[in-house]
């Protein structure tokens, strides 16, 4: 059971919170004298960035839902607003973990490391090229996650803990990250033939794979997340398995066994 969570907002890494939150909601901010417990608006003036970025995330979900229900608006025009609310949001939690730029190799090792660095890559990238359905569900997915989550943070916070939806969101979110970061990982690695594909209709440019290329690169080195790492494995496992099955044709084992080593050549170092 893996319970999703963001660093702390603070700079030196202090003060970890389930999901989102970035500060310690017990110790800053006015409270009820009545219940120990904050109001709505007091919750949102203590953790104001926080629930700016629930806000986009929802804002992600509704549009990404928008493009797959059928109206009279241009879909592709959603598609495209969820990249950006998606953008926006790890725009927004870079600047929570770093603070302002500053010009030095240091912060750029910093910025390289941070997941939301590498997010905000992804929605770049998938803005500047024709719409890939696949690219929305790690977008979504990340969005629902970090949005629950928090809606778990502010019930807890506004005396909602003990209430029944509280308690079967927080049991969901328990019981169901694992999975979706799982999906979110292979999805991943399955976009790179679509990109490859999109060369060939016009929709995107010969560089897109090979920036695309330095996504999985940043994800595949993630101090934080290992599933990227985990799912690459598991499918060299499963196709060295099928290469090595006697019913496998000779040629089709060992063209196997040469992408598989191409791939691990291309694999970033990790540490």
């Amino acid at each position: 059971m893996v319970e999703i969570r963001e660093e702390s907002s603070t700079r030196n890494g202090e003060g970890d919170r389930p999901s989102t939150s970035a500060s310690s909601s017990s110790s800053s901010g006015p409270t009820n004298t009545n219940n120990g417990m904050m109001t709505l608006s007091e919750f949102v003036k203590t953790r104001m960035m926080d629930c700016t970025m629930f806000a986009t995330r929802l804002l992600t979900l509704f549009f990404t839902f928008s493009y797959f229900i059928p109206g009279p608006n241009d879909a592709d025009a959603y598609y495209y607003k969820a990249l950006a609310a998606a953008a926006a949001t790890n725009a927004l939690r870079l600047q929570q973990r770093l603070g302002g730029v500053t010009l030095s190799r240091e912060f750029l090792q910093r910025l390289i490391a941070e997941d939301s660095a590498h997010y905000l890559f992804y929605s770049i990238v998938f803005l500047t090229t024709g719409s890939v359905t696949m690219a929305l569900l790690p977008i979504t997915l990340y969005a629902l996650l970090h949005a629950a989550n928090f809606a778990v943070v502010i019930m807890q916070n506004t005396g909602r803990a003990n209430s029944t939806f509280c308690l079967k969101l927080q049991n969901l979110c328990a019981t169901q990250t694992q999975n979706c970061l799982g999906i979110v990982a292979c999805t991943e690695i399955f976009i790179v033939p679509l990109l490859v594909s999109l060369i060939f209709i016009g929709k995107a440019s010969l560089f897109v794979p090979f920036v695309y290329y330095r996504f999985l690169s940043m994800r595949y080195s993630s101090r934080r997340n290992p599933y990227t790492r985990q799912a690459f494995y598991q499918m060299r496992i499963s196709l060295q398995q099928i290469s090595y099955s006697p019913s496998c044709p000779a040629i089709v084992g060992n063209l196997i066994n040469r992408a598989i080593m191409v791939i691990s050549n291309l694999a970033p170092p990790t540490y």
